[in-house]
């Protein structure tokens, strides 16, 4: 049974390791494992602001500037601890590009580690592909949007603009800043012009009614599935993600039971996100895998159901616990949603401090674990 003293003394025979970027990705699965007097050790890389540094929750930190200066540090100081002790460390990732180079070296991290995987070196890093992935995805009957994978530069004949243009990969280009809204073909040449990668994906531009994402977690090679919490946007913005989001029990199962076939194709076992768009007309349509944890994990702690130490309990148990009914409620990126809200005039200040009291789900502050919320107020526009 969940949280049984016995299963917590056995988790913290194990090191638990988390690598990531210095963001509230990782603050949240510290404090996650915190809360249950499980203090877990953390390899930051610098971003931005060191708030996952700040938490009180962490055992060990290790501080380091670059991820392959990350991925040394784990493999000097957790790389023979199964050697020793004949107990493996458990590690955890909040990030694509973290995760990678992790992943090309899969099979000889497994030896000494429990970690994400899909069973071969670069099964991962080959899914992060937005055409591989959806091309799998429709394979299992999972609507997709249409869409033309092009060298920079190339545009194809018959386009219906808008459009928009996507980095193929999270490893390639700018990533996020690869993306943009082109209302036309001289804009598309523009905007075409600033990427660097070797392909992008161009799409017509879909107005969004929200999106939806499923956190949970797969096992067994990908054949079971956990899925803990469905969450939806509370408000759209264009080119971006609603930072203030309405968390609730799944309810659409038609789409689980695909996704599940598509994981099991690709034989993943570990933490996920996966996301939608919903338009208009409530047509949903699939987007991508995110294979690591994602920030509204929190948000499934919050709804009882802490998806990493989940995660770790299937893997060392064979056991998967049983979902919880929860009431919904809403969550914020306190900075990005005061930015999105006020100050671009979506509501007025008394009304986002309303609703920052009443959300039962916080990024950056909480009431115990103070230090990272002293730190964000401090470099608010940074964290925007």
């Amino acid at each position: 049974m969940i949280g049984k003293l016995d299963f917590k003394e056995e988790i913290k025979k194990h090191k638990i390791v988390l690598v990531g970027l210095e963001h509230y990705n990782p603050l949240g699965i510290i404090r996650s494992f915190g809360e249950m007097g499980i203090n877990i050790d953390y390899v930051g890389i610098s971003y931005h602001v060191s708030v996952a540094s700040a938490s009180m929750y962490i055992n060990t930190l290790h501080q380091v500037n670059s991820i392959p200066e990350a991925y040394e540090v784990v493999l000097k100081n957790y790389g023979g601890l199964y050697k020793e002790s004949g107990v493996k460390p458990i590690l955890l990732f909040s990030d694509d590009d973290v995760y990678s180079i992790f992943d090309e070296h899969i099979e000889e991290l497994q030896l000494n580690f429990i970690t994400a995987n899909a069973g071969k070196n670069g099964r991962v890093i080959e899914f992060m592909d937005k055409d591989k992935i959806q091309e799998c995805a429709k394979r299992h009957g999972l609507p997709v949007i249409s869409s033309f994978v092009v060298k920079p530069g190339e545009v194809p004949e018959g386009l219906k603009y808008p459009v928009i243009t996507k980095a193929i990969s999270p490893l390639a280009g700018a990533w996020k800043g690869d993306f943009h809204i082109c209302e036309n073909e001289k804009e598309l040449r523009e905007n075409m012009a600033t990427i660097n990668a070797e392909k992008c994906m161009i799409q017509p531009y879909v107005e969004k009614k929200t999106e939806i994402q499923f956190e949970g977690y797969s096992y067994n090679h990908g054949k079971g599935m956990f899925t803990a919490v469905e969450i939806a946007n509370n408000y759209p913005v264009r080119g971006y993600y609603g930072p203030y989001m309405n968390v609730f029990p799944p309810k659409h199962h038609n789409l689980l039971k695909k996704l599940n076939a598509v994981l099991e194709e690709v034989g993943f076992e570990g933490l996920w996100e996966i996301e939608f768009l919903v338009d208009k007309d409530d047509n949903y349509w699939f987007l991508e895998v995110n294979f690591r944890s994602s920030p509204w994990h929190r948000a499934a702690t919050i709804a009882g159901m802490p998806l990493a130490y989940y995660w770790i309990l299937t893997t060392l148990t064979g056991e998967c616990p049983k979902s919880k009914e929860f009431e919904p409620f809403n969550a914020m990126v306190e900075t990005v949603d005061y930015s999105k809200r006020v100050e671009e005039g979506r509501c007025t200040l008394a009304e986002w401090i309303s609703d920052f009291k009443n959300a039962g789900c916080t990024y950056y502050y909480d009431a115990v674990d103070q230090e990272p919320w002293k730190l964000v107020v401090k470099n608010w526009d940074q964290l925007k």
